[in-house]
């Protein structure tokens, strides 16, 4: 068991950019109830539970009123970066846990479950499904963000400073501008690669100095570049490097693809890495003036940010925002991570219940 201490709960910092669905107290309780009986039924790796978390996020989708329900559909329509969920129960009340407990421990933790249970419903509130991919997070659904392998602002008692700490989601470094990998596709599977995630949602089983995620719009960054510019980002001129976060021996870096992709009804996606992607040694004097002109912008761009705690999710679109965090200060700090694809996207699929494509 964990050995806790008592942690106020730290008000989440808000801006004006920031969407915000907030729940009343009766619709909080049909969405925690439900979380509830997910993870009873053993949590969203359990087959079956991907059809009763959708047919719970129909139920309480009907108890929203015009206003939630418009930026549901705004999400869920790819219109707007990111969206925050907020006025759900939270029943461990602040408790923190004296040092993280190891991930064996967590995988097992019915509050783990339950939160997570809750992020694949509102998932299915906004029209996305949870997935995973087959060669990263072990092809598991949830992700435990947290800073396992050392490179934080705190040292780990078993850290044993590597040279190289692994540019994760499992380690402590600053983790720099990006959307999710892999980087090949966005919406269409090509060449035997399945699209990035539509989506992403995240939640805090533990927060305890409030430490943001942050988000970037890209929109308002592709306002800033030329025409040109941006006809070159969507050119096949630009490398990138593997993921730290896929599995040993699987998947590997990718050549001549592009950046940015525009559709025929003026809607776009991004695939951009600020420490993975460069351009190739073929691209003309224009994609790579493009290239770092996108650079100079992302390192300027205004940021949203948000402080998570179990009361709170953020769903980031992954197709036209980018997030980041800084280096991790407290070591018993942990996200929960889902991935989510619209229903546009067409990725290769291996198993249905749970969703398992290939990367």
């Amino acid at each position: 068991m964990f050995k806790f201490t008592e942690t106020p709960v730290i008000t989440s910092k808000k801006t004006s950019v920031l969407n915000i669905l907030t729940f009343d107290m009766q619709q909080a309780l049909q969405l925690e109830n439900a979380s509830i009986e997910l993870a009873k039924m053993g949590g969203i790796q359990v087959v079956g539970v991907q059809l009763k978390a959708k047919q719970y996020a129909i139920e309480i989708f009907a108890t929203l009123n015009n206003q939630q329900a418009e930026i549901a559909k705004k999400f869920s329509n790819g219109d707007i970066p990111s969206l925050v969920f907020e006025g759900m129960i939270d029943r461990e009340k602040g408790k923190i846990p004296a040092s993280l407990p190891d991930i064996e421990e967590l995988q097992i933790d019915f509050h783990c479950h339950r939160l997570s249970s809750r992020s694949q419903i509102l998932l299915h509130l906004v029209g996305h499904r949870a997935f995973a991919y087959d060669i990263d997070n072990e092809g598991k659904l949830l992700r435990y963000v947290a800073n396992f392998k050392g490179g934080g602002h705190e040292i780990l008692s078993n850290e044993n400073l590597p040279d190289k700490i692994e540019l994760s989601s499992h380690s402590g470094l600053t983790l720099g501008p990006h959307t999710e990998a892999p980087y090949n596709c966005s919406l269409h599977s090509l060449d035997g690669h399945s699209p990035a995630p539509s989506a992403l949602i995240l939640t805090a089983r533990w927060n305890p100095k409030n430490e943001p995620t942050k988000v970037i719009p890209i929109s308002p960054i592709i306002k800033k570049i030329n025409p040109d510019e941006v006809l070159a980002l969507t050119s096949t001129a630009f490398n990138f490097t593997r993921s730290d976060s896929f599995t040993v021996g699987k998947g590997i870096a990718g050549n001549n693809i592009s950046i940015l992709d525009i559709y025929e009804n003026n809607s776009f996606s991004i695939r951009y890495n600020s420490y993975r992607f460069s351009a190739s040694k073929f691209a003309s004097t224009t994609e790579k003036l493009a290239f770092e002109k996108l650079n100079i912008e992302i390192a300027n761009a205004d940021i949203i940010e948000y402080s998570l705690q179990p009361s709170s999710a953020l769903i980031i679109n992954n197709d036209i925002a980018l997030h980041c965090r800084d280096i991790i200060k407290d070591n018993r700090r942990l996200l929960l991570r889902i991935f989510g694809y619209s229903n546009r996207a067409t990725p290769i699929i291996l198993n249905k219940d749970p969703l398992l494509v290939q990367g």
